[in-house]
């Protein structure tokens, strides 16, 4: 039987996935702490704006509201760190990328049970966990891969601007290029009101809604994970 054939109808046996396995284990264990801090901001800073605009200073006094949500935006886009923090912030991006490449591999369980991986199974204690995870992985790895992507270019956007200056001899390319950061940058937080024609306030309130929702997948994401990793290796220690 080839490789190909093994990688479709069973791969949990293939040397690759296994390695990948671990890739995907050990990073995501290495970027617990940071996924938990980073996704629990984002999550309150989808409301930035409406938090600065209800702690509004006036004249020389500063609400503590408004300060508290200058340190957590300083705290999710720089770790407290400045200009190092930031470039932190890059590499880690990278490394959730990674993540979410790794995961894809893993997920896959075989041509005959890949549709189980995209249901939780509530009845059976002992997969609920596995299942989850695998489950929530697959229909939010979008977002992962976003998040990822986005805060790559907000933390390290000279590779990405780059990238589109080189195509400023090409008509057609460039401004799609230059559109496509656009879109980069502001799908991190999901501000996408008044920006999609048609996406009135009620579509931006309800899109902001979704990405506060969301950002705790990736938390969820990570405590699944760890306890699979729990039950499957530490408690047989």
């Amino acid at each position: 039987m080839s490789v190909w054939t093994r990688w479709v109808r069973q791969p949990q046996g293939l040397w690759l996935r296994k390695a990948l396995f671990q890739v995907h284990l050990w990073v995501g264990i290495s970027l617990s702490l940071y996924i938990l801090v980073i996704c629990l901001s984002g999550s309150v800073l989808v409301y930035r704006n409406e938090l600065y605009a209800r702690f509004v200073p006036t004249g020389n006094s500063i609400p503590a509201g408004f300060r508290a949500t200058m340190w957590l935006l300083d705290l999710h886009d720089n770790l407290l760190w400045g200009r190092t923090g930031r470039t932190v912030n890059g590499v880690a991006a990278m490394l959730v990328l990674l993540l979410a490449a790794t995961g894809a591999v893993v997920w896959w369980p075989g041509m005959t049970s890949w549709r189980r991986s995209l249901t939780v199974a509530f009845r059976r204690r002992q997969r609920f966990t596995w299942r989850l995870h695998s489950a929530l992985g697959f229909w939010f790895f979008g977002f992962v891969v976003m998040w990822g992507i986005s805060g790559l270019y907000l933390a390290i956007p000279q590779p990405f601007s780059g990238a589109v200056e080189r195509l400023e001899g090409f008509d057609r390319l460039y401004p799609a290029g230059e559109k496509l950061l656009y879109w980069i940058g502001y799908s991190h937080f999901g501000r996408f009101e008044r920006r999609i024609p048609g996406c009135g306030p009620a579509c931006g309130a309800t899109l902001k809604a979704v990405w506060a929702f969301v950002a705790i997948v990736p938390v969820v994401l990570l405590v699944t994970g760890v306890l699979v990793w729990w039950n499957r290796v530490l408690r047989r220690l």
